[in-house]
């Protein structure tokens, strides 16, 4: 299936999709690719700041990660960087997504209804992967510009650990999640954020240890902080590794799928919080991250 074919059969399958095309020398004009349901599109002549441009159209919830002439050249600088990295990681879920459109239309000609399912969910997941990827580099843009914002409201803490792992439940499965917590508290959080640093541990706890271990969580609080654990029962970091845990694209050696920003955004996340986030690892004995975040936030605690 041709990319333009493939745009009206992504809208009548998922209606809410933002479709950003790209345009070049052989194919049809921006205003044909709109007409199909593409809701915006891009030269594949062009700088990454008319791709960053279009895609702050096309996510405007997202925060926005323009550098300006008048910041400093180095956050320019890192700015470029990462745009160039996501020009670079979008091309593997556009590459599924083309894959799933070929198979969607071989799954139509046959009337395959199982298959149209399974397709249309893969192009989903694919299309959700690339949308979390986008939100990751804005959120760095974002946290690196000093305007991350939190929206703060009590939250019960063990209740907010708790549903995360049941969202995580079918990644997990591989492992025994175990969970130590006293009696519930509030916290005055950014809870969506909050999910996102443990979604973030939770995965690498998974991904790093071996299948059928243990991953501990525990969640406790003392008279002025909350504090969750994630401990695994991996190969842990050597001591001379761990100072690169948080730097950002630092991944350590390890491959397959990834940017390397997970640890990085989820520091510079609860440190918005006035809290911060710490390892405790010894080689061959797993690891054991900790966020910390205060139970009560100081006015004005809203933007990094």
């Amino acid at each position: 299936m041709e990319g333009l074919d493939a745009i009206p059969v992504i809208v009548g399958r998922s209606p809410h999709a933002r479709i950003l095309a790209m345009t070049g020398p052989q194919t049809p004009s921006c205003d044909e690719l709109k007409e199909r349901g593409a809701h915006g599109c891009v030269s594949s002549e062009s700088g990454v700041g008319e791709l960053l441009k279009r895609l702050e159209d096309l996510f405007p919830e997202l925060p926005p990660i323009r550098a300006t002439e008048n910041q400093p050249v180095a956050l320019r600088s890192s700015v470029d960087e990462i745009l160039s990295l996501l020009v670079h990681e979008m091309q593997a879920p556009l590459s599924v997504i083309e894959g799933f459109s070929l198979s969607l239309q071989l799954a139509v000609e046959r009337s395959d209804d199982n298959a149209i399912l399974e397709t249309s969910q893969g192009m989903r997941r694919a299309g959700a992967s690339l949308r979390a990827l986008i939100r990751s580099f804005a959120e760095v843009g974002a946290m690196e510009s000093g305007v991350l914002s939190l929206n703060l409201r009590d939250a019960q803490m063990v209740q907010l650990v708790n549903l995360t792992i049941e969202d995580l439940a079918t990644l997990a499965a591989s492992h025994t999640i175990v969970i130590d917590a006293s009696d519930d508290f509030v916290a005055e959080i950014d809870s969506i954020r909050i999910r996102q640093i443990l979604t973030n541990l939770i995965t690498n706890a998974v991904k790093f240890s071996p299948r059928r271990s243990e991953i501990a969580i525990k969640v406790l609080r003392d008279d002025e902080s909350a504090h969750i654990s994630v401990a695994d029962q991996g190969p842990g970091i050597p001591p001379h590794s761990q100072p690169e845990l948080f730097q950002k694209f630092s991944r350590l050696g390890a491959t397959g799928s990834g940017t390397g920003l997970g640890l990085y955004l989820s520091r510079g996340i609860a440190r918005a919080h006035g809290g911060d986030l710490t390892c405790d690892s010894t080689a061959g004995e797993g690891a054991t991250f900790t966020l910390s975040v205060p139970l009560k936030q100081e006015a004005g605690a809203r933007e990094l």
